[in-house]
Order: C-alpha cells, then structure tokens, then sequence
C-alpha cells in the first residue's frame, strides 16, 4: 500500500506529492520553493527515483531545478507540453529527461499507471496509483482546470468523461485545492452531473 505525502507549495499553493512504497518514492508535481519537500524525503530516508509532471504550467515545475540538484534524479512530461515550458521564462531552463505516455511506469514499487488527459494543456496526464489518482489541473473538488490557457474545451470535456468511467472509490488528488473522491464528484461536481452546461 502506497503513501502519499501533501505540500501546499509557492505562490499558487500548488500540491505537491511524495509517493512511497517501502523505500522508494516518486514525486508528482514540484511547485515551488521545496525546501520541506527535500527535508521530509531526507527524514524518512527515502529513495527519490522520479518527478512526474501532470503538465507544464510553470507553478507545477518551478521546484524541478532545486530538486534535481539534491536528488539527481528524472523529470518525465508529457511532449505535448515541452513548447509551454521551453517558452515560460519561468521554466525555460527546466530540463526534461523523459517523455510520458499513456501505459504503465514502474518506479521501485510503484506502478504508475499514466492516463493522457488534455484540455487544461495539450499535454496534461493523470497519474492512477493503486486506488489513488492525482489528476493535476484535470479535475479539482467540485471544479475542472482552466482550458483557456492553452488548452482545449472539448479535448477536456472528453478527458472527463474518460475520467469517469473510473471506479467511484478511487480517491482524488488535485494539482490545488482539497482531496476528493471521484463518486464524489460525479454527483456534485457541476460539470460531471450536468448542472453546468459548457
């Protein structure tokens, strides 16, 4: 059974998880300033083996360069968003080691199944690990990302519903905001159970 570690990072309180499984821990979205980040994986004596990204907006990515340095270790993205990054000045130096795509990582322990979901971004993923999906910018409690900032409203509405189709226990870990379940948010999110009409 996994282990998911929450920090509310930087400016845009972003989320960012460490994952672990016995000794081994991945990292999903490094917002930034990071430094508690660092600290907790030291403390727990953990083995960093990745950062995963479920985009490249610049507040999920700032804490890649400052993690990279202490733990020398990947990033993966997904390709479709390498042309936001590259051209953020925010995150222009941020290097990309691995491109994501649909189908299963394994990390030490962890199976990482990636679900291409675009619309926020083109290159938005969500992460499915175990009973836990970290959905980024996708989906938030009782909310859905922002599609005018270089994304697409129908490549999102249609990333939704793939999203959906997922067991209802599986809970939900959001790029900001609370955690949720996805039963939950198929009956009170306004743009899941139709009372929205977008």
């Amino acid at each position: 059974m996994i282990n998911i570690k929450r920090f509310e990072l930087g400016d845009y309180f972003t989320n960012t998880y460490v994952v672990s499984k016995s000794n081994y821990a991945i990292l999903i979205d490094a917002g930034d300033k990071p430094y508690e980040v660092i600290n907790y994986i030291r403390d727990k004596g953990l083995e960093l083996k990745a950062i995963l990204a479920t985009h490249g907006h610049f507040d999920h990515l700032m804490g890649v360069p400052e993690i990279k340095k202490v733990f020398n270790v990947p990033l993966y993205l997904h390709i479709a968003d390498e042309e936001l990054v590259k051209r953020d000045h925010r995150t222009r130096e941020v290097q990309i080691d691995y491109y994501l795509k649909e189908g299963d990582l394994i990390f030490g322990d962890i199976t990482v199944k990636v679900i291409e979901t675009p619309g926020h971004t083109k290159g938005s993923v969500c992460f499915l690990i175990e009973n836990s999906l970290f959905t980024g910018d996708t989906l938030f409690n009782e909310n859905i990302g922002r599609y005018d900032l270089g994304g697409d409203k129908e490549l999102l509405k249609r990333s939704l519903k793939r999203l959906i189709e997922l067991d209802d226990l599986l809970d939900v870990y959001p790029g900001h905001g609370f955690i949720t379940t996805l039963g939950y948010e198929k009956l009170h999110n306004p743009f899941l159970n139709g009372e929205i009409n977008w």
